[in-house]
């Protein structure tokens, strides 16, 4: 469940600590899977133990350096970090703060309705449940402690005359005692410390069964038994019954005691209990329980020695007892009749500080679904049956975490996340996400077809990893004429005449200058080898348009000599240009800077007015053939802003004397990755709520990622050239009879490439952090942005590996040698020999920064379908004969 396009409908059934983890984990899976949950959570409020009107001092018996939610650690929201053992009340504010967290970070497309009512109706519908008469996909139990049970005390329990309050919660039922009562308390375990520390009578007088108040929680102080204290967690994990697990806590309780040089065995159980806890938690937890018969005598004498009350607690009771206010006589009395006791004693109020107990409690509605035969008590314990996950044992879409399933679960502390991880189990099994491969969150990628085919033939992409070696970067120039086509349709329908020159700088590969020319568009060349590459293919040069940001004297001839039209970053570079013309004529575009009152300034260009005054003349050896602009970024309204300032070029120029015939707006046509908005806009409010500090980070170190492209935008090329062209813009170009060129490279190589890399191996970082290790390097998928945001592709013959949630990294020695930033997600597991394909990656990725260091080749560039290699790696060292050729017949020329 929860890996569709649908809705799961879930409901928690309580709103305490656990509703609110249990609430937070779904929601955090829901975030990085991209799933949509409608989350409804049912709270009657009967719940007292975190409320605003607690004393001050009823204090949480778990120490504040454990309490945390999605919100942060209890301790750094309350700004303390120094009081251990804080007010239940201001818990109880950082729990609401926490609710309202989750609520101002509810996921793009999830909702959270919280009912303020009491669930009194729970049965199965088919695959669903009714709650309170409501369908729901998925129910959770989180009820916490009953708030009945047939064991409590009842007025008919005392002597007439005598007031009973059956529970001290919450706190106004202890109003009314005054100083002259005499209280009777049956039982004295924390409940009882709460007691005497909220009302003043004459005296309390505490009874219980076992005749023993709990202690002091244990403290090791200074004293470092870390060491030992492994050991011992060790050496329960493998204990066999109850006599060794005793055994195990007798020893270790001994050496402590030894290391401490002191002699009291109940500090030294209750250390040994309380700090192997975790180990003892895991063996006698579900089936665990089976083969230690007893265990259950045993926590409960040792939860009195290592789950005490607070120090502060501890002495107040040690204060009242020593004053006489406490009286401990009678403690042994726990098991006579309250009503003989009560008369005996002269109480004239008895408070019941019995809570009802863990497991399954008569009149509960965890009891009416036992007794209806959807749930069972485990045999020999109290406890619902669950399983690690929370599952009620015999259903599929009911679950249960807490206090009912004690004894199944051992140690289900209200406000501790750490003993164990039933509830993210359980969110995990609600919220399965995708099925296939995906980052984290999902951003699927748009795939052409010859992607997929190839994607779905692992034996086609093994064959290309073992000739060419890994990664190799598979080109496909099939989608190139159709985004083309796009943007030349949009221009005449708007009546411009558009030319395209595709991007050499790209990709190198040379199968795409093939396919441009094929069409009967131009190259863009940003270098001397790009032109001379680009000639050797037979383009020519009034086809080809140099916009190298340095531009040496060879370079400048070269394209002076082909009739190339070259793009004049500078008055000087022009003049340059007009230098080395001599007696043939260069072809040029001067650039524009526009007005950076208008638009983010730039490096490329001069200024409109600057080029007019320097061209206020025709230029022997020079042929103004038009305009040319570099700008940053993608946006429509930029471009036609910088059209109309042309456009004033243009005119100034002609007035001149020069007759300039285009305008090229250079590169920036966007184009999307993703065909899913939802998800990219999912993707921006995950990354929000990270980088605000709410949501866990699923990035590596934290990466805010900043700076990325926009991998789904709307509107691209066509549609997106129509609104360059808009508000009488076209009419202007129309006017003066002006081309509108364009040099589009992500945009025209998008659906063109794929990128497949080998899988060398999975293992861990050193502090648990799962890597999947790639056989290629950063620098073979990256551009200028801070990462690649779409999902790779998993190629594999088998995968049915257990879950695996890891960070993609590389062959270069670096700590940060990663080739996506974004954790992915492997819902079948991964494993060395697999291949990971990186979708779409033709524009830029490839080639933009690869590098060779390490003395790693670089990737092979394979034409496919053919297989083979593309002319570029076909040159001979660093020109192949082609290239050495032309530049023989370009001497010539020269």
């Amino acid at each position: 469940m929860g890996g569709g396009d649908s809705v799961i409908k879930v409901a928690i059934i309580g709103g305490g600590p656990r509703g609110l983890w249990a609430s937070e984990e779904l929601f955090g899976l829901a975030r990085e899977r991209g799933v949509d949950v409608d989350l409804h959570v049912f709270d009657d409020g009967a719940g007292v133990a975190y409320t605003d009107d607690l004393p001050d001092e009823w204090l949480v018996n778990v120490r504040s350096s454990l309490i945390r939610t999605q919100l942060g650690t209890f301790d750094d929201w309350r700004g303390i970090h120094d009081d251990p053992f804080p007010s239940r009340h201001r818990v109880g504010h950082f729990l609401a703060a926490s609710w309202a967290a989750l609520g101002e970070h509810v996921p793009m497309g999830c909702t959270l309705t919280r009912h303020e009512m009491h669930v009194d109706s729970l049965a199965p519908e088919g695959r669903q449940w009714l709650v309170n008469g409501t369908a729901f996909d998925e129910v959770l139990l989180a009820t916490g402690h009953a708030h009945d049970w047939p064991g409590a005390l009842s007025a008919e329990d005392l002597p007439e005359g005598v007031r009973l309050i059956r529970s001290p919660y919450p706190p106004h039922n202890l109003d009314g005692i005054g100083s002259q009562d005499r209280v009777l308390v049956r039982g004295a375990a924390l409940t009882f410390i709460d007691i005497i520390r909220a009302c003043d009578p004459a005296v309390f007088i505490p009874v219980t069964r076992t005749g023993q108040l709990m202690t002091v929680k244990p403290d090791l102080g200074d004293l470092d038994a870390t060491d030992l204290l492994e050991e011992g967690r060790k050496r329960i994990l493998g204990v066999t019954d109850l006599p060794e697990l005793v055994a195990v806590l007798e020893d270790v309780s001994a050496r402590l005691q030894e290391l401490a040089g002191r002699d009291d065995d109940a500090w030294g159980m209750g250390i040994a209990w309380r700090d192997m806890y975790t180990a003892i938690v895991e063996r006698a937890s579900y089936e665990g329980r089976d083969s230690l018969e007893g265990f259950g005598d045993l926590a409960r004498e040792m939860e009195r020695v290592a789950f005490g009350p607070p120090p502060e607690s501890a002495e107040h009771l040690q204060h009242l007892i020593d004053t006489g206010r406490v009286d401990i006589t009678h403690l042994g009395r726990g098991r006579e009749p309250l009503r003989d006791l009560a008369e005996e004693l002269g109480a004239t109020v008895v408070i019941d500080a019995i809570i009802p107990p863990p497991g399954v409690v008569p009149g509960t509605l965890v009891a009416d679904l036992v007794e209806a035969g959807h749930a069972r008590i485990r045999p020999g314990t109290r406890g619902l049956d669950v399983e690690p996950d929370g599952t009620v044992m015999g259903q599929t879409h009911l679950s249960a975490v807490g206090r009912m399933t004690e004894d199944v679960v051992l140690g289900n502390d209200t406000l501790s996340r750490t003993l164990h991880d039933v509830i993210p189990r359980w969110a995990r099994r609600v919220v399965t996400g995708p099925e296939q491969v995906h980052g984290i969150p999902p951003l699927t990628a748009r795939l052409e077809p010859w992607a997929a085919d190839l994607a779905n033939d692992p034996a086609a992409c093994r064959g290309l990893i073992n000739e060419f070696g890994s990664p190799v970067n598979v080109l496909h120039s099939g989608s190139m004429p159709r985004n083309i086509n796009e943007l030349v349709e949009a221009g005449a329908q708007m009546g411009v005449d558009t030319r395209i020159f595709f991007a050499r700088k790209a990709n190198k590969g040379l199968t795409f200058v093939d396919a441009v020319r094929d069409a009967g568009h131009g190259v863009d060349v940003a270098s001397e080898r790009e032109l001379s590459q680009v000639l050797g293919r037979g383009v020519p040069g009034e086809r080809i348009i140099l916009s190298a940001a340095i531009k040496p004297d060879s370079l400048l001839e070269l394209a002076i000599a082909n009739g190339v039209v070259i793009s004049a970053d500078s008055r000087d570079e022009f003049d340059r240009i007009a230098a080395l013309a001599g007696d043939s004529l260069a072809r040029v575009a001067p650039r524009v800077a526009p007005d950076p009152a208008t638009m983010p300034p730039t490096r490329f260009g001069e200024r409109v007015g600057d080029w007019a005054r320097h061209l206020a003349a025709p230029v022997p050896g020079v042929d103004i053939v038009g305009l040319h602009v570099h700008l940053h970024g993608y946006s429509a309204v930029d471009r036609a802003a910088a059209l109309r300032e042309c456009c004033e070029l243009v005119d100034a120029l002609t007035t001149a004397g020069h007759t300039p015939r285009f305008i090229d707006l250079g590169g920036g046509v966007p184009m999307s990755y993703l065909d899913s908005t939802e998800q990219w806009l999912k993707y921006q409010s995950a990354r929000s709520a990270a980088v605000d500090g709410y949501a866990d980070p699923f990035t590596w170190k934290s990466d805010p990622l900043n700076t990325t492209y926009p991998y789904h935008q709307t509107p691209v090329r066509g549609p997106w050239l129509k609104q360059v062209l808009g508000d009488g813009v076209a009419e202007m170009l129309i006017e003066r009879g002006l081309r509108l060129h364009l040099e589009p490279g992500r945009s025209l190589l998008d659906g063109c490439g794929l990128i497949l890399a080998e899988v060398a191996f999975v293992k861990t970082r050193s502090d648990g952090v799962p890597l999947v290790g790639l056989a290629m390097n950063r620098t073979q998928c990256r551009t200028t942005s801070d990462d690649y945001l779409v999902d790779p592709l998993h190629i594999t013959d088998e995968a049915d590996g257990e879950e695996r949630e890891a960070f993609l990294v590389g062959a270069y020695c670096i700590e940060d040698e990663l080739i996506l930033r974004r954790r992915i997600r492997f819902p079948r597991g991964v494993k060395a020999g697999d291949i990971i394909g990186i979708p779409n990656t033709a524009g830029y990725f490839m080639h933009i920064l690869e590098s060779a260091s390490h003395q790693i080749p670089l990737a092979k560039n394979v034409v496919w379908p053919a297989g083979e290699l593309d002319d570029i790696d076909r040159l001979d060292g660093s020109e192949g004969e082609g290239e050495a050729a032309l530049r023989h017949r370009l001497e010539v020329v020269r």
